[in-house]
């Protein structure tokens, strides 16, 4: 099971979001507290007016008895959307006066002084009770004064109060979130466009080894950017050797292949090879030099693909012309071969951008391969097209073709199909075409004949060139 791979975006992240998060946690329950407390006060100092209303009015009758004339104020107060139940009672010497006879007394002897206030049960709901204690003029002890509110209004209160709580917090971390992930986003634009510029390099045909700028680099990242110029330059320096070194050796080596050959095509004429064993024995040296000759050129042509790809420049070029001029230089070796040569073609130029050596190159190895494993007898076609899908050549011929399973494989170097008898080839042959192609952004792709039989169909698209206005060619 493969592990999802660190992100920097995430983890600043959540970095940053969890002691946010944490703090808003602090906060909601602080904030709980807060409310309750609030809650229980402003509904504590409503039973305090009721109690106080309701021991201005205790007074004593002509009989010099404890009455109380109750106000409708009293108790009005404590009205609220929450229908919450309100009991009271008014005691003296623990003699009811009037009310709830069942409403719980506090503990203990009742001492005139502040309102207290306590939490109780009433017929089976909790209640919160304010009492005070009064004296009355005339009277020895005093009066107990108690009024007692259920806490439906106090609990839905708080259940509001926190609600709003809740969703503040819950859109405050909300836009922490967004507001962070945009900061860190443009925090780490620089290495969003170190990591562009980095990926663009690894594109086929645009594979540079040039340092990358480090002017626009944050400070933290710099050290690796300077250890990856460090080790771009010493892979351009390794490459460069070997880019040298096979042109070098490739080049010294094509002289004195010239020689040998000249030297056989000399031994013939004076009759070194009048014996049966000795003109075997020339063809296969004159084979090899040839083979060896055509394996240097694609060494060469490699070694051209790999080059630096800023040193290439393209340009517009008549493709449909190109193909003709290429095949036309190849029609002596295809004679020489027995293979018919055909060209199909607009009447008119098909203009492409490319690199006319580059091009040159591709189009000359498919020819060349296609003659090179045709049968005698066959017929080998170059068409180029302007079509929907843009402007493409394709090689076409009556070869053994190339198996489904070994079109891409055929592309890696020095790749061989093993066949039984046929040219051997060196397995550069496309692997040459696909490193040229994707330096000038071609595409090559392999198909079945479009004849039907064996055979394979090499199609290789350029880039179109731009479109000019009637406005450019008139200035």
């Amino acid at each position: 099971m493969s592990r999802r791979p660190p992100s920097l975006r995430r983890g600043l992240l959540l970095r940053m979001f969890l002691p946010a998060a944490s703090l808003a946690l602090v906060l909601g329950l602080g904030g709980a507290l807060v409310i309750r407390d609030v809650v229980e006060t402003t509904h504590d100092r409503l039973l305090d007016g009721s109690v106080l209303a309701i021991a201005e009015r205790v007074a004593l009758d002509e009989d010099n008895e404890v009455t109380v004339d109750l106000p409708r104020v009293a108790l009005g107060m404590l009205e609220s959307q929450s229908q919450d139940r309100v009991y009271y009672s008014v005691s003296y010497r623990d003699q009811l006066v009037t009310g709830y006879r069942d409403l719980p007394r506090p503990d203990g002897e009742v001492e005139p002084g502040p309102t207290r206030h306590r939490d109780a049960v009433m017929r089976g709901a909790p209640v919160r009770i304010a009492a005070r204690a009064r004296p009355v003029y005339g009277k020895p002890g005093a009066v107990l004064v108690q009024v007692a509110e259920t806490r439906d209004a106090r609990r839905s209160l708080e259940w509001r109060l926190l609600a709003g709580l809740f969703l503040l917090e819950t859109v405050l971390l909300a836009l922490v979130g967004v507001l962070t992930w945009y900061g860190i986003g443009r925090g780490l634009s620089p290495l969003d466009r170190l990591s562009a510029e980095i990926a663009g390099r690894a594109a086929p045909g645009a594979v540079s080894l040039k340092p990358l700028d480090a002017s626009q680099v944050p400070v933290e990242a710099r050290a690796p950017v300077l250890a990856f110029n460090t080790l771009l330059g010493r892979l351009d320096a390794a490459m460069g050797a070997v880019r040298r070194f096979t042109g070098d050796a490739s080049h010294q080596m094509r002289t004195p292949l010239a020689v040998l050959r000249m030297h056989v095509d000399l031994a013939r004429r004076h009759g070194a090879g009048v014996s049966p064993e000795g003109r075997a024995a020339l063809d296969d040296i004159e084979g090899a030099a040839r083979r060896l000759e055509h394996l240097l050129a694609q060494l060469l042509a490699l070694a051209r693909a790999d080059e630096d790809p800023g040193a290439i420049t393209l340009t517009e070029l008549d493709l449909a012309g190109l193909a003709a001029t290429v095949l036309a230089d190849h029609v002596p070796r295809a004679l020489a071969a027995g293979v018919e040569v055909e060209y199909e073609g607009p009447d008119g130029p098909v203009m492409v951008m490319g690199h006319p050596t580059l091009m040159g190159e591709i189009l000359g190895n498919v020819i060349d391969n296609a003659i090179r494993y045709a049968r005698p007898g066959a017929r080998v076609v170059v068409r180029v097209a302007d079509g929907a899908e843009g402007a493409f050549a394709e090689i076409e011929d009556d070869g053994p073709g190339i198996a489904p399973e070994h079109r891409e494989k055929v592309f890696s170097r020095f790749y061989r199909i093993a066949r039984s008898g046929g040219p051997e080839g060196s397995g550069l042959g496309l692997a040459v075409v696909r490193a040229l192609a994707d330096r000038i952004g071609a595409a090559v792709t392999l198909h079945d004949g479009e004849r039907g039989g064996p055979g394979l169909r090499v199609r290789i698209g350029f880039p179109v060139a731009p479109v000019r206005s009637a406005d450019s060619h008139e200035s």
